[in-house]
């Protein structure tokens, strides 16, 4: 069995997570069991598999594993399900019901869109909420929290089974400038008791038990998340292959490869000489990963994006089909995609050029009150830009997107191996990015799928992408060279390098 670890799945995940999709897929196509393992607790998950095509059997989560709910269905849970006292008043609200004794609000209640609870809230007699559950989507209180009754902090969580049983609590305390999980209790599935003292360490007791149960089959897990499954992945006490699999630059300056290493997997020859394998996205990240870190652990290349088949024999939309001036970007709204530059230089084209349009595909960091995205839609307003740049959020129907779109601008300060890049050319759209540590440069065939220009230049990308919109033979040839460059990450073509590096070495 071969296993993918990641932390969890959103209905708006990033690239990571619709790679590991991608690669899980075509494991399937070509017989090879393969399952994506995930160790955050998510009370979504369940609800989100069919967004990405995937079953069950495709999918386990750390906490479902623990809890026995794998496999687990459930009825929906409504206020009716409630035991609440007969003399207690009920009031409906926009988001669910208040509940009070008296004058005494007991407890907020809110519900999913389909009537279904989501979180109860309880209140003591002050008004301070003290506690709080959350609702699994499959009709189950799987996590109570409970609050500091004076300062309104989390001092404790615990985690429970449908049956209402508990097999994982986390107690915290607060620090000076954060709070901190100080002690786990976990119940694995055999009823033994671990003191822990973080999540990876439960991670890595899943992990084992999930080899232990493939018999003598000796399995092979690719963790797919550097900073947080790689270390519990290389603690596994069972006998098991371990592959490392970056998505993205492993070094910290961004800039500047020869910075310090980001992850202790790496920077650790300890750690390091217990990895089987590192996969990196493209041949240059390969390159310097060898010259870097000298060690005699195999670094390979195995592209990321794979374009289905159906993709590749889907009749070609010529420039002529296509909105007129459309340019796309597609990129979560976080500091690192650097879109203000695209913004920019989009602002210097259309002074020219009225007809350029520019739609942003991505999501904000609710982590940080949506900084970024604030400062983006600031900027667009600055340069009166409104009617011409739109903020699109995230979309799991991007074929539309592709398939309407001219161009695609990227301005990351860094990648790893972009499947927007991959998504865009097999829809014919052309590419023009920055030359960034890595990826576009592996992925677009300068000057003929599209430009790659250099990085940080905001007047380059500017002069790029009014010379591709002032020629029109020059957008045809480059669409119909980026269908053509897109073939090279056919789904066939990229099991090869699995089964060499991989499958066939096992």
């Amino acid at each position: 069995m071969y296993y993918f670890l990641n932390n969890r799945l959103d209905a708006n995940s990033s690239g990571i997570e619709h790679a590991e999709v991608k690669r899980l897929k075509l494991f399937k196509q070509n017989g090879v069991k393969a399952k994506i393992v995930m160790c955050e607790y998510n009370r979504f998950a369940h609800q989100n598999l069919p967004l990405y095509g995937l079953t069950e059997d495709d999918y386990v989560n750390m906490f479902d594993y623990f809890a026995g709910t794998v496999n687990y269905t459930g009825k929906p849970k409504t206020i009716a399900d409630l035991q609440i006292a007969p003399n207690f008043r009920v009031e409906k609200t926009a988001s669910g019901y208040d509940v009070y004794d008296g004058e005494w609000q007991t407890m907020a209640i809110n519900l999913f869109a389909n009537k279904q609870i989501d979180t109860i809230r309880y209140f003591n007699g002050d008004g301070n909420c003290t506690k709080q559950d959350f609702y699994d989507t499959r009709g189950f209180n799987s996590l109570t929290q409970i609050y500091a009754t004076g300062t309104g902090n989390l001092v404790y969580e615990l985690f429970f089974r449908p049956n209402g049983t508990i097999y994982y609590e986390i107690s915290y305390e607060q620090r000076p400038n954060w709070l901190a999980a100080t002690n786990i209790q976990l119940v694995d599935r055999e009823g033994n008791l671990h003191s822990l003292m973080n999540l990876g360490q439960a991670f890595t007791i899943m992990l084992d038990d999930l080899n232990k149960n493939d018999g003598d089959t000796k399995s092979t897990v690719i963790s797919d998340r550097s900073n947080i499954t790689n270390v519990p992945m290389i603690n596994m006490k069972t006998p098991v292959r371990r592959i490392e699999h970056f998505h993205s630059i492993h070094f910290r300056d961004y800039w500047d490869p020869d910075s310090p290493l980001t992850y202790n997997s790496i920077s650790d020859n300890e750690l390091l000489s217990k990895t089987d394998l590192i996969v990196t996205p493209g041949p240059h990240q390969a390159n310097d990963m060898r010259d870097r870190l000298k060690t005699q652990v195999p670094i390979v290349a195995i592209p990321v994006g794979i374009v289905p088949d159906e993709q590749l024999q889907a009749p070609q939309i010529s420039m002529s089909q296509r909105k007129a001036g459309k340019i796309i970007a597609v990129a979560r709204l976080f500091p690192e995609k650097r879109l203000d530059d695209t913004i920019n230089a989009f602002a210097q084209v259309r002074k020219h050029n009225h007809q350029i349009t520019l739609d942003i595909y991505g999501y904000g960091n609710s982590g940080d009150g949506y900084k970024e995205e604030k400062m983006l839609k600031k900027l667009v307003q600055q340069l009166h830009l409104q009617k011409a740049i739109h903020f699109m959020g995230y979309t799991q129907d991007m074929d539309s997107v592709y398939n309407n779109a001219q161009l695609m601008v990227m301005s990351s300060r860094f990648e790893g191996a972009p499947l927007a890049i991959n998504e865009a050319q097999s829809h014919g759209v052309p590419v023009i990015s920055y030359d960034t540590h890595y990826g576009p440069a592996d992925l677009v065939a300068d000057g003929v799928s599209g430009y790659i220009t250099p990085d940080g230049d905001v007047n380059a990308l500017a002069k790029k992408i009014n010379d591709y919109f002032t020629n029109e033979q020059l957008m045809q040839k480059m669409s119909t060279a980026a269908y053509k460059n897109a073939q090279r990450f056919s789904a066939d073509n990229v099991w090869q390098y699995w089964k060499k590096y991989v499958i066939d070495a096992d």
